[in-house]
């Protein structure tokens, strides 16, 4: 019987060494004394360490810059203009650098050298703020809120705008005016009915002009055609605008800057040209 015992007891030893004894990561762990006693020893669970560490991450990590977008872009205006261009409101881009028509996809630029608008001189949006002094260039918005596409705008909001477009035109006297994007103009064309009958001619040059008079008199404005400001019009130069490609757009900006050049004569009207 002593032997059996002896024999159990060392049985049971050998298997010791291969019991699963949990470590000090988990919930609890066995700790054995010097004497023999077993005592329990707490620690903290295995994943709220992992808990612990994504945290001080988070704490170490620098705080995100984040990019706000200026409610609207500068006008770029002034006196004796021969080209207001007028864009139908700012895209995130040209919100963000404080410029227009500032996506490097953007045709504005490229179609304004290439047109001989710049008499050769190459330009990005970056000079935006010297086409007035440099080559009797301005460029304002029909909406100053920006969006990533002029179609998020309202047919409401296109038309509040115009009302400020004609009277910067009546102060600043430009001798064209250039909606970049039929929206634009046709939200000019609604709101400017009811001083003229005329119809939309689509692209390129309109038959609505702007009179500089006051009254707003059209008749006064035939009489005097160099008091008025004649209006044209462009295919919008975002590249988005699948259905009109850049060389589309080049055309028409040949067209206007041929129109500024052209030396008037007895007998030219907008009609004729």
């Amino acid at each position: 019987m002593e032997d059996n015992h002896s024999s159990t007891a060392q049985f049971k030893k050998f298997l010791a060494q291969y019991a699963y004894s949990p470590d000090k990561n988990h919930l609890s762990a066995e700790r054995v004394t010097s004497h023999g006693d077993k005592t329990r020893e707490r620690s903290k669970p295995k994943f709220a360490k992992i808990k612990n560490r994504k945290r001080e991450v988070l704490d170490n990590s620098p705080t995100p810059t984040v990019k706000t977008s200026v409610s609207s872009n500068p006008d770029i205006i002034g006196f004796n203009l021969k080209v207001l261009f007028v864009g139908i409101n700012p895209g995130k881009r040209s919100a963000q650098v404080g410029h227009h028509f500032a996506h490097h996809s953007n045709h504005f630029y490229p179609c304004l050298i290439e047109s001989g608008f710049t008499n050769g001189e190459i330009i990005n949006y970056e000079d935006d703020i010297t086409l007035p002094k440099r080559f009797n260039i301005g460029i304002i918005n029909v909406v100053g809120r920006d969006t990533r596409s002029s179609a998020d705008l309202s047919t409401t909001e296109l038309r509040n705008g115009i009302p400020s477009v004609i009277k910067k035109v009546k102060l600043y006297r430009p001798e064209f005016l250039c909606f970049i994007g039929k929206c634009g103009f046709d939200a000019f064309e609604v709101v400017y009915r009811t001083h003229d009958t005329k119809k939309s001619q689509g692209y390129g040059l309109q038959l609505l002009k702007i009179p500089w008079e006051d009254d707003d008199d059209p008749g006064q404005n035939e009489k005097n055609e160099e008091r008025s400001t004649k209006i044209f019009c462009i295919p919008s130069t975002s590249a988005r605008v699948k259905h009109y490609q850049k060389l589309d757009k080049l055309k028409y900006f040949k067209e206007l800057n041929k129109l500024v050049n052209y030396e008037k004569k007895e007998g030219f009207t907008a009609d004729g040209f």
